[in-house]
């Protein structure tokens, strides 16, 4: 899968487990050191600027992921991604 570019989606039932999964990725080395990898999360209660962010492709070779409810799925199109 590394060589497919594109995002990863991942739902989540509520905007604690959001934010919860959000620090934990932020605080691993791994995903936060350089810039293999954006992560984006997504609610209802985030500022317009903060959720338009998610249609902005990242530079080629970078991942992004966006962490949403399921109430996403049906109400936007995130048009990059592959990873659900």
């Amino acid at each position: 899968y590394c060589d497919v570019e594109g995002a990863v989606l991942v739902f989540l039932p509520g905007l604690q487990e959001i934010q919860k999964l959000f620090d934990e990725l932020e605080s691993n080395s791994c995903i936060s050191r350089g810039n293999r990898f954006v992560v984006y999360p997504l609610h209802s209660s985030f500022s317009t600027a903060s959720q338009q962010a998610i249609f902005k492709r990242p530079p080629r070779g970078t991942r992004k992921i966006v962490l949403a409810t399921n109430i996403a799925e049906t109400s936007i199109t995130i048009d990059d991604v592959v990873f659900v």
